[in-house]
């Protein structure tokens, strides 16, 4: 084996190019069209945004499909990688005087041979949007998958699809709707607003239930429906509400407001089914998100400030208040960039009109703006479940017994409303809404009216939330009613509030008449049925008998556990701070990790043996004494000759597997122009030695005068990628740039060379003292340069302090 020839194909002329591209998108059309011509797959291995936070900026670094390590699997089964190793790299970022992005090929070499066509091929051969569209068109018609593939070939010559036959038995459920009669009648009396939401952990077949509430008259819940799904993504969403679209007897009836989370498959369905609702998010969950956030960026001695400042933004009552509002918490946060660009990038600029009082209050959402009420009806069935290990029956049985408990509750509110008078409403003022207008709203209003006395009867003052969000009186009307001496008139209760019965027939509108009479179809079936031979016959029987027949179905529960977003990551012990098995919500993740530091502010004995063992004291004991507790972890790669060379891809962020890019970059830095009079002077008659040590004949082992190098390479590596390099040995040295100044933000890389032959990278503590810089840096550094010694100045003579403890 180790005599095969080695493949090495060169495709670097054909992505160097001086061209500028205005976007990001344009970068990635033009690499991905250069790609096919040349018969290579370019992916995009690594993206990037900045977002003011240290090492954030904007890039994008396409590889190779090849790229990557093969993983060889036990497991026994029939499968293949395509990943080899391969080096190809190529590094885009805007351009610094401002002319666009542009492209740097790090290494155009493949370790691959390159195909002579691209049919089959899982990256290339994916629909475009156009051909999506024409296959969705032809399948509607019923048109056969090999017809469609050559019609696609017809229309789309370029395409290289190609048919994957697909294994499914029609005869299993993968998604089903339930909706209880009593719901529908309810649906159909307060459609206003609807909560949504997924829970998890309900059946044993691990499918996620999506369940979908409304709000009575008198505030209380009811279950409108419940959607097992095959997964959560946007067709699945849309055939759930396409369901409940058929729910509503009245053609053009849809809820006026549908509440949410961020869920962008949901989010998107919604716009697709009922356009013409609005979409609000839940506030509960973006305060909590941005609150975790906030304990990631800003000090402690702030984040209560900021966070009282963030919901102020919030509840901001106009566009103005808004407005003046969001420039405080700018102020507040010009430290913590990072912060404010996820708070806006996240959450307001593209949702603000979904969460933000100076929109949401223009809203009729009934005072629902969290998605609280169907988490407690999550809860609730979870009750009633008892464990995830019931099948479908089960499920069924245990919705139907919560409904019937709910139904039960929500007729007994209904008869209070009608036949019983709170205290604070004897009044005459109410006199016209006793016993035709549910209590709870009697109660908004009886609140409201103690606003009376300081808005009267001016609008401006009033902001009429009650009257646009409730569709209730708000306090500058009532002002107008108390004013006059005259009751609250019953017509400026918005109807919502007057439903005070489920014993109701629902009314069908005019045009909608004929989708509940089933004469025309009757009669077409029956057409149908005479015409077909026998075959035929029993093949439309059998569809119609599971119509007419229910329970002598066919269809046959899932056969195993599907995977759902919020399903186990890994096999173990249920975690104990959640009721289901899924991914905590990111602000979870922080509020954990807060009260785990918490725990450990006083670390036992015990837990740092256990800390220590983490440090691969092997390595550990091979630096200097007075540094080893500063030290936080000691990480080590691969020994092949290239490890110093990894070691600084992974600090950067490349990858340890980015390597060899490191070596092209760095050779790149010895002929750079702005330095090149520089490298004369400091590495004199070697300048040639250092250059042949980054270049490489092959990807494997190298032989030691391809090692990485001190102190040339130190130079190299913290004037190429602008950071202050500190290495730990038998001589400890730190390298600063040389023709640049100092920066507060400056990455610092910490790199071991250890066994006399290796290199690890160092995870230090924050502020950790710096060992002195070369003679030679002192001589060859540019007059600004200086500016890094006396930056760092109070860290280097903390090294040389801990220093005579050696002696």
């Amino acid at each position: 084996m180790e005599n095969l020839p080695k493949i090495c194909v060169d495709t670097t002329d054909a992505f160097m190019t001086t061209e500028r591209f205005g976007t990001r998108e344009e970068v990635i059309r033009w690499i991905k069209k250069v790609g096919i011509d040349n018969k290579v797959t370019v992916i995009i291995s690594r993206s990037d945004t900045e977002t003011g936070k240290r090492g954030r900026s904007n890039k994008i670094i396409f590889g190779c499909d090849k790229g990557g390590k093969h993983k060889i699997s036990d497991s026994g089964t029939q499968s293949a990688s395509k990943k080899c190793g391969c080096p190809f790299k190529i590094r885009s970022t805007p351009a610094k005087d401002g002319s666009g992005w542009k492209i740097d090929v790090k290494c155009g070499l493949h370790n691959h041979g390159l195909p002579d066509r691209l049919e089959g091929h899982s990256f290339i051969g994916r629909l475009t949007t156009d051909e999506k569209q024409h296959v969705a068109d032809l399948a509607k018609r019923h048109v056969a998958p090999r017809n469609i593939l050559l019609s696609l070939q017809d229309k789309f010559p370029e395409n290289v699809t190609r048919i994957r036959k697909k294994q499914d038995d029609s005869e299993v459920v993968r998604e089903i709707f339930w909706a209880h009669p009593d719901s529908v009648k309810l649906l159909n009396i307060f459609p206003i607003v609807l909560v949504m939401d997924s829970t998890y952990k309900t059946n044993k077949y691990r499918q996620p239930l999506f369940e979908i509430v409304g709000m009575t008259s008198t505030e209380l819940t009811f279950a409108v429906g419940f959607a097992y799904m095959e997964s959560e993504q946007t067709e699945n969403f849309c055939w759930v509400l396409e369901k409940l679209k058929e729910l509503f007897v009245k053609k053009d009836m849809c809820p006026q407001v549908i509440l949410t989370d961020r869920d962008l498959a949901l989010m998107k369905a919604i716009e697709v089914v009922f356009p013409n609702s609005i979409n609000l998010l839940c506030r509960f969950h973006i305060n909590k998100n941005v609150g975790a956030k906030c304990k990631q960026h800003v000090v402690n001695d702030l984040q209560k400030a900021i966070d009282t400042l963030w919901m102020e933004v919030v509840w901001a009552s106009d566009e103005v208040e808004y407005g003046q509002r969001l420039h405080q918490l700018e102020q507040a946060c010009v430290d913590y960039s990072g912060f404010i660009n996820y708070v806006k990038d996240t959450w307001l600029t593209p949702h603000r009109h979904r969460f933000v009082g100076a929109w949401i209050n223009r809203v009729l959402h009934l005072g629902n703006t969290t998605t609280n009420r169907v988490e407690s009806a999550h809860w609730k069935l979870k009750q009633m479940l008892g464990n995830s290990i019931g099948d479908m029956v089960k499920c069924w049985e245990a919705m139907n017994n919560n409904l019937r408990l709910q139904l039960g509750n929500i007729r007994a509110s209904f008869q209070k409303s009608f036949y019983e008078v709170e205290h604070a409403h004897v009044s005459p003022f109410y006199g016209y809404l006793r016993g035709s207008v549910s209590r709870a709203a009697l109660r908004r209003i009886a609140e409201e009216l103690l606003r009376v006395d300081y808005v009267g009867t001016n609008r401006q003052i009033c902001g009429c939330t009650l009257r646009t969000s409730y569709g209730l009186p708000c306090a500058c009307e009532l002002g107008r009613y108390r004013v006059g001496g005259i009751p609250i008139p019953i017509d400026v209760v918005h109807v919502h509030w007057r439903q005070l019965t489920m014993e109701v027939e629902l009314e069908i509108g005019e045009d909608d008449g004929s989708e509940v009479d089933m004469t025309a179809a009757m009669d077409e079936l029956w057409r149908q049925f005479r015409s077909l031979d026998v075959i035929g016959k029993r093949a439309l029987r059998s569809r119609v008998c599971e119509l007419a027949y229910p329970t002598m179905t066919t269809l046959c529960p899932p056969p195993e556990k599907i995977k759902t977003k919020g399903g186990v990551k890994k096999k173990g012990k249920k975690p104990a701070d959640y009721d289901v098995y899924r991914d905590p919500s990111y602000h979870e993740y922080v509020d954990k990790a807060s009260q785990s530091s918490q725990r450990q502010s006083q670390p036992s004995q015990t837990s740092k043996k256990i800390k220590l063992s983490k440090k691969q004291p092997q390595f550990i004991v091979q630096f200097p004494n007075h540094i080893r507790s500063y030290i936080e972890d000691v990480v080590n790669v691969e020994s092949d000759g290239n490890c110093g060379f990894r070691v600084i891809a992974s600090l950067h962020g490349y990858g340890e597997d980015g390597w060899s890019m490191v070596r092209r970059e760095l050779g790149l830095e010895l002929i750079d122009k702005d330095r090149s009079t520089l490298y004369d002077k400091l590495f004199s008659n070697r300048l040639s030695a250092v250059r042949e040590s980054l270049m490489i004949e092959s990807f494997g082992s190298q032989p030691p005068e391809k090692w990485t190098s001190l102190p040339d390479m130190g130079y190299l590596i913290a004037n190429r990628y602008n950071v202050v390099l500190v290495c730990l040995g038998n001589s400890c040295i730190t390298f600063f740039p040389m023709t640049s100044s100092h920066s507060p933000n400056v990455s610092i890389y910490c790199i071991g060379f250890v066994n006399q032959n290796h290199w690890v990278q160092v995870n230090m503590k924050e502020g950790f003292p710096l060992p002195p810089v070369t003679l030679d840096w002192k001589k060859f550094r540019s007059h600004i340069a200086t500016t890094w010694m006396l930056g760092f100045a109070g860290r280097m003579q903390h090294w040389q302090l801990l220093t005579p403890v050696l002696a």
